[in-house]
């Protein structure tokens, strides 16, 4: 109080005694009801002593208001505050407003095991604090019974690590606590002393103590020993777990000789995993004998590590757990081992497989109806699916038939390509189709059908389906009595369908034959136009009437789809008719008077729901057409009439021809025969002629003049010029040519220069045109043509 009044801190015994009485008797009454205060508190805290390990907390609570008052004001309780005297350690840890209360409180509920996360985490606070209360800290989270729930950084775990230490060093008594508490915080190796205590520890009084000791030493002898003398649940399965995490043999045989459900589970909730075969042998021989085989458990302990990467023994051990348990395991547990043991490719066809396989199918064929359409969601599932054999197809043919799964399942089947796809394994090619074809099967089809097109419908732009559609194509053609169920069931697929249909390389009229009987009802006017429309006008003569029976069979029930088919039909061939091929006259006679019938029973017929959304028949489309060709054919007869009018006129005016030449063959022969007896006289006259010349010739007559020498020119002969370019010809040289030109330049009687070459003009003008040829062909030779003609000639 002094000190708040500015008292120097040094002057303060002396300002004490000078205060006069009547102050000094007032601050000792005041310092008597805070102390009074502080005993209250004290008292309180005594209640906390008895679960508390370690002493000094009353001393160091006295201790510390002691230094603070009278400046500080001691608490007190408030009227939202329990009582301290009434009220339980668990409701002062938590409503307390006195800290030290609270704390200490808090920390004795941590000793009795079963403190609340609020309180717990108040004790781990405690920690970064100094004193008793963070040393009891340290003790009170580290016991067995509540350090597996403690959650701690980084600071607080050295903050635990510095006070056990102290601990260690200053309570002799607790050396055990405290070197446990330092192995929890550390997660080392004990030090030689604290091995010691710890050691010490294995022979104390308090069971927990032991038990601790045991724990951190990991000594397996003393774990069995307090296995045997402990009886509380919770500890029991903490010695297990220990016992477990260090493989214990002998903890594994007592497991194998006498199963029970909370012994494995503590057993394989700490057992490493892999384990040792021996391990592994003891846990699935006391699972494989507990109720469900303990499937759920196994699972999360095994399942983290891939099957195939285990050993050969081991897993044959699984496969051997697989068999025995088969019939006790639950469905979507079976399946879920199937998955972990079947996810490598290399182990798909092993018999270890196999085993979860098989159990996996007598799991599934136990589920009742109301559980397998949850099943069917479930992952494993699939991969059963993808393994399975006819015990899996038989299965699926009577789900399949269960209106409780019947459309996931169908649903399912049609996306496992895709799912399957994923495994990219060539050996499951081809598996749902299979099974999809199984659940087709007969007997009783009946209920699949419409869940089976609903799922169609969910997954129609569903990719990697092909293997789907061809095993529905493969159905289509081996069994003529479903196929109009599969074509009206698979309707989403009938475009895929048509198309192997036109790849099969079917003669179309057996094509159309098969589809229009089995196709449905609205897809008449499409084959037809298939059928007609792109046939040659030399196939309509065949085809029609298979159209014509068609529309017949299906135009009382069908009357404007069947009236689309027809008018598909006639329109081809009336533009077939109208191009020229008169052989269809035939076919267009026919259609003609099989028309009004049929035109009859489409207006008579009634339209059924299906068809509104055809709203008209194509009646009066045909008639356009019937129209047409029966225009045609008029203009048709028109015509052969006025041929033959026309072949009536030719032959009268052959007849006339013929005559006519006959005339002129007359005349011609006279007109030969007056120029053969001219002939005659011509001939006689020359013979006269002749006699007269050679009597001239022999009175005498004077000489004839010498031949001419052929001209050369001055130049030297090469090769080209004797070349015979022009073999066989009169000129075949260059120089007979240049020769000829020369001597037809000098001005003389060409036609005599012709004959003294052996030339008519028609064979110089042959000759002369083939060296102009040559010369434009070889520009050498024109050019030694020019050459010659330029040189001098004598």
């Amino acid at each position: 109080m002094l000190l708040h009044a500015g008292v120097d801190r040094f002057a303060l015994p002396e300002r004490v005694l000078t205060l006069e009485p009547s102050l000094a008797r007032e601050l000792e009454a005041r310092y008597a009801l805070q102390w009074a205060a502080v005993c209250r508190l004290v008292e309180a805290v005594r209640r906390c002593l008895p679960h508390l390990t370690l002493w000094g907390f009353v001393e160091e609570v006295e201790d510390r208001w002691a230094e603070t008052l009278p400046g500080s004001e001691p608490p007190t309780r408030h009227e939202d505050e329990p009582s301290w005297e009434d009220a339980s350690l668990a409701v002062l840890a938590q409503r307390s407003h006195a800290q030290a209360l609270r704390e200490l409180a808090g920390l004795a509920e941590v000793n009795r095991g079963e403190p609340s996360y609020d309180v717990l985490s108040s004790a781990v606070g405690s920690l970064m604090g100094e004193g008793v209360a963070a040393h009891e800290a340290a003790l009170a989270v580290t016991r067995w019974r509540v350090w597996p729930r403690v959650r701690m950084g980084r600071a607080p775990r050295e903050a635990l690590e510095r006070h056990a230490r102290t601990v260690f060093e200053r309570y002799s008594d607790h050396a055990a606590r405290a070197a446990v508490a330092w192995v929890r915080a550390t997660g080392q190796e004990p030090e030689l002393d604290m091995f010691h205590a710890l050691r010490m520890g294995l022979g104390h009084e308090d069971a927990d103590v032991r038990l601790e000791c045991a724990l951190c030493l990991e000594d397996e002898d003393a774990l069995l020993a307090a296995l045997d003398s402990l009886e509380a649940p919770d500890a029991l399965s903490v010695v297990r777990r220990k016992l477990a995490a260090l493989e214990s043999s002998r903890l594994l045989r007592r497991l194998a000789d006498a199963p029970d459900e909370a012994f494995a589970r503590d057993v394989l909730e700490r057992l490493p995993f892999p384990c040792s075969t021996a391990s592994l042998d003891a846990v699935l021989s006391a699972c494989a004998r507990l109720e469900g085989g303990l499937a759920s458990r196994l699972r999360t302990w095994a399942l983290h590590r891939p099957f195939e990467e285990q050993p050969e023994a081991s897993r044959a051990r699984w496969a051997t757990w697989a068999r025995d348990t088969r019939g006790k395991v639950a469905a979507e547990e079976s399946l879920r081992f199937l998955e972990w043991a079947s996810k490598s490719a290399s182990l798909r066809g092993s018999a270890d497989v196999g085993a979860f396989l098989e159990s996996a199918t007598r799991a599934v064929g136990e589920v009742p109806s109301a559980g397998r359409a949850e099943l069917v969601r479930a992952s494993g599932f699939v991969h059963w699916l993808a393994l399975g054999d006819s015990d899996v197809a038989a299965l699926l043919h009577t789900w399949a038939r269960d209106a409780a799964c019947a459309e996931p399942l169908l649903d399912l089947l049609l996306s496992l390509p895709v799912r399957l796809g994923r495994w990219e394994e060539e050996q499951h090619s081809g598996q749902a189709a299979r099974l999809l074809m199984a659940v087709w099967e007969r007997p009783d089809r009946a209920p699949v059908l419409a869940p089976l097109m609903k799922a169609l419908r969910s997954n129609s732009g569903t990719s990697q389906r092909q293997e789907l559609i061809d095993a529905v194509w493969l159905r289509f053609q081996r069994h003529p009595s479903e196929r109009a169920e599969l074509l009206a069931t698979f309707a989403p697929w009938r475009r895929e369908l048509w198309e192997r249909q036109l790849a099969s390389g079917q003669e179309p009229i057996a094509c159309f034959e098969t589809w229009w009987r089995v196709d449905s009802n609205l897809q008449l006017p499409a084959l037809v136009a298939w059928f007609i429309r792109e046939a040659p006008a030399e196939a309509l003569p065949e085809r029609l009437p298979f159209v014509w029976e068609a529309a017949h069979a299906r135009v009382d029930a069908w009357p404007r789809s069947t009236s689309h088919a027809v008018s598909w039909a006639s329109s081809p061939l009336n533009n077939a008719l109208r191009a020229g091929h008169d052989f269809l006259i035939p076919a267009v006679e026919h259609l003609l008077a099989w028309f009004p019938d049929f035109e009859r029973r489409v207006l008579a017929a009634p339209v059924p729901p299906e068809e509104s959304s055809t709203h008209r028949h194509l009646l009066e489309d045909i008639h356009v057409d019937l129209r047409m060709m029966t225009e045609h054919l008029e203009r048709r007869r028109e015509e052969e009439e006025h041929q033959r009018e026309q072949e009536l006129r030719r032959r009268v005016e052959e007849s006339r021809r013929r005559d006519l030449e006959r005339q002129r063959a007359l005349q011609a022969q006279q007109a030969e025969q007056a120029r053969l007896e001219a002939e005659q006289r011509r001939q006689e006259q020359e013979a006269h002629r002749l006699r007269l010349l050679a009597a001239v010739e022999a009175v005498g007559s004077l000489p004839a003049p010498p031949r001419a020498s052929p001209p050369n020119p001055r130049v030297e002969v090469g090769p080209l010029d004797d070349e015979p370019l022009l073999p066989g010809a009169r000129l075949s040289t260059l120089m007979d040519y240049a020769r000829i030109l020369k001597s037809m330049s000098t001005g003389g009687d060409v036609l005599a220069t012709l004959a003294s070459f052996g030339l008519s003009v028609e064979a110089w003008s042959t000759e002369a045109h083939a060296w102009g040829q040559v010369m434009l062909r070889r520009p050498d030779v024109g050019t030694r043509f020019a050459q010659l003609m330029a040189a001098p000639w004598v």
